[in-house]
């Protein structure tokens, strides 16, 4: 780099990295077979973090010498984004991670280490810049960066998100409450003709327009997907298909609003319910809540489970859960209040993810030994396959065939989807330990991690 302005030790580091990046490039990266694919992945996002944990690190760097005020930028952020050419976006997740990485020396430790992804750090950034949680946050250091380090950005996602939910139980009411309170829709003509609909609302409504509203672009797609196989037969893909994904979603609303105007309920399908999960501490807490009772101080542990890294892992000794089947979030005191009412059904889980109490609306699945395998996931058993549990088939985890018989109950059942239940015929094999993780074996014996 040769540059006279760098310290020498900096700029003979970028140097060596300049030439390491080169060789990398040289060499290529083209695995030689899955497996290969795995480690060379794994081996780059490593080296990938550690390089973006110096990019948090100098905007903290310059922060904190606070040299963008030389050249008259308002904040190190600034500086960063004008010299680097970077989206506001980016610049605000730089400056974000390296206030929070200031306070949570862990978690910057991991980061730098390579162990800790940049989504992640993102999202704990973005709890840390809650001063409501901050402080509980800050505290939970060493369990949050081992949670960060063990758990996808989904699970991770999931975890910290119900965490805040916990912890920040007022100003998460208060938003749902505001949202609720600001709901809103409009339906409003422009000079060319065309029509534009708006729409917001709050956490239990928005999770039943989505239940609704997908089943309903679920048969939109069955109707473009029959007419591709009648006119190409076993060659039809999704490019014959007749509408975007777009045109049937709004084909799908338009349906919707048709039947409700004609009233045409009930015709050849079960009626829709959002199913809202919600574990049994959460719903006796804000139940209490409600009648105006203390529940007491709210658990705030953030530690994550010592097994495993399937699809469940990192879901806390805590159990909490309130979200709708697919894991939409729900704003658990619109749970609690509205449970009996309209087309929810409540459900209530212990720490095991057993129903204890199940409402007694009539159900969206066929039969409750199906709907209770689905209720102790939110997405496929498969490593990293995110496909919503209400998408996936619900099957033997021991084949009713094999020696010995797999019996039909929910603890010998598993959700996939299509595509992942279909590889039990060629010899993969899926288990869910006494802990609740799911673990899926190749046909040699090896775990997929």
């Amino acid at each position: 780099m040769g540059s006279q302005v760098l310290d020498r030790g900096t700029a003979e580091a970028l140097d060596r990295l300049a030439a390491a990046v080169d060789a990398l490039l040289v060499a290529g990266v083209e695995p030689v077979d899955a497996p290969d694919a795995s480690v060379v992945v794994r081996e780059v996002e490593v080296q990938a973090r550690r390089l973006a944990s110096v990019q948090v690190e100098l905007v903290s760097a310059i922060d904190h010498r606070g040299l963008h005020r030389v050249d008259g930028h308002a904040s190190a952020k600034v500086l960063v984004r004008h010299v680097a050419r970077l989206s506001n976006t980016e610049a605000a997740r730089r400056a974000g991670a390296a206030r929070a990485m200031r306070d949570l020396p862990a978690v910057k430790e991991a980061f730098a280490a390579g162990r800790v992804g940049c989504g992640q750090v993102e999202r704990i950034a973005r709890a840390h810049a809650n001063v409501r949680v901050r402080e509980r946050l800050c505290a939970q250091d060493d369990a949050l960066a081992r949670l960060a380090a063990m758990s996808s950005y989904v699970q991770f996602d999931a975890v910290l998100t119900d965490w805040v939910r916990r912890v920040d139980e007022d100003g998460t009411c208060d938003r749902s409450q505001r949202s609720h309170d600001n709901r809103d829709a409009s339906l409003v003509q422009d000079f060319d003709g065309s029509w534009n609909l708006t729409a917001g609302c709050g956490s239990l409504q928005g999770a039943e327009l989505h239940q609704i509203l997908g089943r309903f672009v679920d048969a939109e797609f069955a109707i473009d997907w029959d007419k591709a196989r009648i006119d190409h037969g076993d060659a039809a893909t999704v490019e014959h298909l007749a509408r975007t994904d777009a045109q049937r979603r709004f084909d799908a609303l338009f349906e919707i609003f048709q039947r409700a105007a004609t009233a045409q309920t009930g015709q050849g399908g079960s009626q829709v319910v959002t199913d809202i999960v919600i574990d049994h501490t959460t719903f006796e807490r804000h139940l209490h809540r409600l009648t105006g009772t203390d529940p007491g101080p709210v658990d705030t542990r953030l530690d994550p489970p010592d097994h495993g890294d399937g699809p469940n892992a990192g879901s806390g000794p805590v159990g909490y859960r309130c979200s709708t089947l697919d894991g939409h979030p729900i704003d658990p005191t619109e749970a609690v209040a509205n449970a009996l009412t309209g087309h929810v059904r409540r459900v209530v889980t212990g720490a095991d993810s057993l129903v204890i109490d199940l409402g007694r609306r009539r159900r969206l699945f066929t039969g409750p030994a199906q709907l209770a395998v689905k209720l102790a996931s939110t997405e496929c058993y498969w490593p990293g396959c995110h496909v919503p549990v209400s998408d996936c088939q619900i099957d033997h985890l021991i084949a009713w065939a094999d020696h010995g018989g797999g019996s039909t109950n929910p603890r010998n059942g598993g959700p996939a989807c299509g595509g992942h239940n279909r590889h039990k015929q060629r010899g993969y094999t899926v288990h869910r330990d006494p802990t609740g993780q799911w673990h899926t074996h190749r046909p040699d014996g090896t775990e997929i991690k």
